[in-house]
C-alpha cells in the first residue's frame, strides 16, 4: 500500500488510538484529557495562534512568568487560574492578590510565580480546620469533619513550597480574619483565591475581600460543587449581590465571580 501522505497517515492514526485509549477508562475515576490547545504539547496547538496571542501569556509583556504544576488530575484548574491571571495581566487590572487556605502552598505557588511582581497575603491556620469553624459547619450543612483534616502542613512547608521570588508575599498564619493586619482594609486586590471548604471562612472570607475588590477583579472559590458548607456560603452571600457565581469544571468544582463595576447591573 503506497502512502501519498505519510504525516496525515500517522496523524489519524495516532488520534484513532488514543481515541480508543481514552474510551477504554471514560467511565472510571481518572480518565484521559487532551491539553488545551494553547499548551505547545497539545497535538492540536498552533503555533501561529499562540504567537499571535502569546497564549498562556501575553504577547509583549516584558515580565519574567512562569507556570507551576498542581496536581497531575487537576490540570484544568490549574489552566484555568493561569487564564485569570493572564486576563488581568492583558486587561491593565490593578490589584493585589491573596489566598485564603493555602494548606502546603502549591496553588499560591503557581498564583505568586506567574504575577510576581504583585502584592500577595497568605492565609491559614496551617493546622488544620478550626473547631468552631467545624461545630458550624455540622451545624449548617450536616457534614462532620475533623480537625486534622488538611492539618499535615507547617507554616515552614507551605514557605518552603510557595518558594518566594521576592518579597511580595506576606504569610499570616492564624484564624481569619482576626489574623489579618489592620493596613489591608486599605488594599484592593485583583485575584482571590479562596479554599477554606467550610462554610464559616468561606463566608468571612468573601465578606472580607469583596467590599476591596477592584472592578474586573476576580473571585475564585474552591470546592463549590464538592463541600456543602462553600457552595452554601457563596449561594447566601451573593443572593442580594449583582454578580452570579459561575460554576467550573475543575475536580473540586470551583465558582468564579468577577466583580462588576458600579452602576454595572
Amino acid at each position: 500500500m503506497l502512502l501519498h501522505d505519510r504525516p496525515a497517515f500517522y496523524g489519524n492514526a495516532r488520534v484513532h488510538l488514543l481515541r480508543r485509549w481514552c474510551r477504554l477508562f471514560s467511565n472510571s475515576g481518572f480518565y484521559c484529557q487532551g491539553r488545551m490547545d494553547l499548551d505547545q504539547r497539545s497535538w492540536w496547538h498552533n503555533p501561529q495562534f499562540a504567537a499571535a496571542t502569546g497564549g498562556f501569556f501575553v504577547a509583549g509583556d516584558p515580565a519574567r512568568r512562569a507556570i507551576n504544576t498542581l496536581e497531575a488530575w487537576d490540570t484544568v484548574r490549574r489552566d484555568m487560574i493561569v487564564l485569570l491571571l493572564r486576563d488581568l495581566v492583558e486587561r491593565k487590572v490593578e490589584g493585589d492578590l491573596a489566598e485564603l487556605g493555602v494548606f502546603r502552598g502549591s496553588t499560591a505557588r503557581l498564583i505568586h510565580h506567574y504575577l510576581p511582581e504583585r502584592k500577595f497575603y497568605l492565609f491559614d491556620t496551617f493546622t488544620g480546620f478550626a473547631e468552631r469553624d467545624i461545630q458550624i459547619e455540622g451545624a449548617t450543612t450536616g457534614r462532620h469533619t475533623k480537625s486534622s483534616e488538611f492539618a499535615l502542613t507547617t507554616l515552614d512547608l507551605a514557605r518552603a513550597n510557595v518558594a518566594q521570588q521576592n518579597d511580595n508575599v506576606e504569610f499570616y498564619p492564624g484564624y481569619f480574619p482576626q489574623s489579618a493586619p489592620t493596613f489591608l482594609s486599605q488594599r484592593r486586590f485583583a485575584f482571590v483565591n479562596l479554599d477554606a471548604d467550610l462554610y464559616e471562612p468561606t463566608f468571612a472570607g468573601l465578606n472580607f475581600f469583596y467590599e476591596r475588590m477592584v472592578p474586573g477583579g476576580y473571585i475564585l472559590v474552591h470546592d463549590y460543587s464538592s463541600w456543602p458548607g462553600a457552595r452554601k456560603a457563596v449561594q447566601e452571600f451573593f443572593k442580594d449581590k449583582p454578580e452570579t457565581p459561575v460554576p467550573m469544571p475543575d475536580k473540586s468544582g470551583s465558582a468564579l465571580i468577577s466583580k462588576m463595576r458600579l452602576g454595572a447591573a
